[in-house]
């Protein structure tokens, strides 16, 4: 697969209260959570980026890792820091609790990038902050947003030149919309590790076709 030249960012933010611990770390199969989602992207991305306070954690995954410019300021402040040491004009932002990383659909959001500040994800009137593209062209924006202690990500969709993608569209690459699922709790995690080992013993009886 031919890698866009396009940054993959992934926002790792630490310890988690609701979860009681670095969900990052926490293991579905013979990988750490954070490791499911860089695989998928790093056959897609020629540049992997992880924002975390807490580098130290990740030292182990071989990738550039990069702390908060400005801090304790969520997610906003992480897709900040991403875009700022970013080497190309786009990037594409994904939490790291979101182990079913659909590539198609990730494709996709980078093909419609042309022209437009962001795309992002968005249904049921709801957009997916932690899973769409964003151009360098929205630093000052966020910058400014960051210095009014504004920290909501939505705020930057108004000031710049926002593609939204609907429904429709996401359910054609991703029927049961599982790429947005994201691991919150410990249930999260329990149901996440049903869906992967019932997604690896399908694939295993999967005939082969030559």
């Amino acid at each position: 697969m031919k890698k866009n030249k396009v940054t993959g960012i992934v926002l790792a933010g630490g310890f988690s209260s609701r979860f009681g611990s670095n969900k990052a770390l926490v293991r579905i199969g013979s990988k750490k959570l954070i490791e499911h989602v860089l695989s998928r992207l790093e056959s897609l991305f020629d540049e992997i980026i992880i924002v975390t306070n807490d580098p130290l954690d990740y030292v182990d995954l071989e990738k550039t890792i990069v702390t908060d410019i400005i801090p304790h300021q969520g997610p906003l402040g992480g897709i900040y820091t991403g875009l700022f040491f970013s080497r190309h004009d786009y990037a594409l932002v994904m939490a790291c609790d979101m182990p079913f990383v659909n590539q198609e659909f990730v494709n996709y959001l980078v093909e419609k990038a042309s022209g437009y500040d962001v795309v992002v994800p968005c249904f049921e009137d709801k957009f997916e902050p932690l899973h769409a593209v964003y151009s360098k062209r929205c630093l000052n924006h966020m910058k400014r947003l960051l210095e009014q202690n504004k920290r909501q990500v939505v705020k930057i969709f108004k000031r710049v030149k926002t593609l939204k993608v609907g429904e429709d569209i996401i359910r054609r690459f991703d029927p049961d919309m599982k790429c947005f699922f994201n691991i919150n709790t410990i249930t999260d995690w329990e149901k996440a590790l049903e869906d992967y080992n019932l997604e690896k013993k399908n694939s295993e009886e999967r005939p082969l076709h030559g």
